[in-house]
């Protein structure tokens, strides 16, 4: 007697009960070769949620990142009272180098989701500053290369000058500096 369905049955009800669980479980039947035992349309389910959670939370990185150096760019004056900025810049960096590390193929949608990522950006930074929505550009004033580059800081050349860097939001000209 075949009892394959009944042992397939059981990782489809974990599916629905306790993801955690049911990766750990459906990543040792894998590696054990236990294929009959595995759900693999719930396994193609949660690869399908792959391509569609990294590029949301790409997004989410980037904006975050955004509000921070708009916050650093334009209220250099609420640098002291709020040193979390420097390192709010640090964690968003780090988590962007992650995402990107792991999945590189998501590098060319930093140019795509850059625009909007701003727009939310820029009204976050006006609630976090006290500034008026006025006070950022409309346009975001930072390139995606410039965004993802590690020692970039938004406020020019020298700490003094707090001028926005020009925008350059064309994805040729990013990769053919890489």
């Amino acid at each position: 007697m075949n009892h394959d369905h009944i042992l397939k049955g059981i990782n489809t009800v974990l599916y629905t009960q306790d993801l955690a669980t049911w990766g750990r479980q459906t990543a040792e039947l894998l590696r054990d070769g236990k294929l009959n035992e595995v759900d693999l349309s719930a396994v193609a389910e949660e690869l399908d949620g792959l391509g569609v959670t990294v590029p949301l939370r790409l997004g989410a990185v980037l904006q975050e990142l955004l509000v921070w150096f708009l916050a650093w760019n334009y209220a250099p004056a609420q640098r002291p009272a709020h040193p979390q900025w420097y390192v709010r810049i640090g964690e968003q960096r780090i988590l962007l180098d992650v995402l990107l590390g792991c999945s590189p193929s998501q590098r060319p949608r930093v140019v795509e989701q850059l625009a909007p990522a701003y727009a939310a950006a820029r009204a976050i930074a006006a609630e976090e500053t006290g500034l008026p929505l006025a006070a950022f550009p409309d346009v975001c004033p930072w390139t995606a290369q410039q965004v993802v580059r590690q020692g970039f800081w938004p406020m020019g050349c020298d700490e003094g000058d707090t001028r926005p860097i020009g925008v350059d939001l064309d994805p040729q000209a990013w990769e053919e500096e890489e």
